[in-house]
C-alpha cells in the first residue's frame, strides 16, 4: 500500500511538473513542434497503411496532430475523436468529417456529436493517437490521471493476457508528445495499457510490447 502511495504521489508530481512545462512552450515552438510532428507522422508506415484513425484535439499545451488530421482527411482516411462517455467514464471514439462541429466537453476539450452510426469500436481502428504528460522508453505513459484511455483500451491486456490477438484486431497505439516530455522512468501499474510507438517533434521510437 505504501508503495501504490509512493507511485501516486510520484506521478502526480511529474505530471504537474511536466504539465507545466508543456505549457510553458511559446506559440512558435509549438507551431514548429506541430510541424515536425506532422513529418514524422507521415514518415510512419502504420500511418501510410491505416484506414480508420482515432486523433485528439489539443489541449493544456498538448502537442497538436491537427495538420495531421487534416491532411488524412484529404488523403481519404477516416478520422475518428474521442468524446468522453458520462455514464462510464471511458472513451466512445466518434468519425469527424470537414463539416462536423465540435462543443466543448466539461475540460474545455472539443468534441464532436454523437450521432446513430458514427461511433466506432476501438478494435476496429487502426491508429489511435493519444496525448499524453509524460513518456519513457518503455512505451509507459502517463497520462492526465482519469484513466479513461486505459479504462477504454483495457480489452487490449485482456487479450494478451490470453495470448488469442488471432481472433481480434488491435489498434496501433501511438503517443504524440514533446521530445521534452521524455523522463528516464515510469512506474507501470497493472491497468495501464502500453504504447507500441511514440512519435514525438524529434523523433520515433518503436517499442515491443
Amino acid at each position: 500500500m505504501q508503495n501504490n502511495t509512493h507511485n501516486v504521489s510520484k506521478h502526480s508530481h511529474q505530471r504537474s511538473t511536466l504539465r507545466q512545462l508543456r505549457r510553458s512552450l511559446s506559440p512558435e515552438q509549438q507551431f514548429l513542434a506541430a510541424e515536425n510532428l506532422l513529418e514524422h507522422i507521415f514518415e510512419d508506415d502504420d500511418f501510410k497503411n491505416a484506414s480508420n484513425i482515432a486523433f485528439y484535439q489539443a489541449f493544456d499545451g498538448e502537442i497538436n496532430p491537427s495538420s495531421a488530421l487534416q491532411a488524412a482527411l484529404k488523403q481519404g482516411k477516416h478520422i475518428f475523436l474521442p468524446i468522453i462517455s458520462p455514464t462510464n467514464s471511458s472513451l466512445t471514439f466518434v468519425e469527424y468529417q470537414t463539416k462536423s462541429s465540435l462543443t466543448k466537453n466539461a475540460y474545455g476539450i472539443l468534441e464532436p456529436e454523437l450521432y446513430p452510426n458514427n461511433a466506432l469500436a476501438p478494435e476496429h481502428i487502426d491508429i489511435i493517437f493519444m496525448p499524453l504528460v509524460a513518456f519513457d522508453l518503455n512505451g509507459t505513459r502517463l497520462g492526465m490521471g482519469k484513466g479513461y484511455y486505459d479504462r477504454s483500451l483495457a480489452f487490449i491486456l485482456e487479450k494478451k493476457s490470453e495470448k488469442s490477438l488471432s481472433s481480434i484486431k488491435i489498434p496501433n497505439l501511438i503517443g504524440l508528445g514533446h521530445e521534452c516530455q521524455r523522463v528516464e522512468h515510469l512506474e507501470r501499474a497493472e491497468w495501464d495499457v502500453p504504447l507500441d510507438k511514440i512519435i514525438t517533434d524529434q523523433a520515433i521510437y518503436t517499442f515491443a510490447n
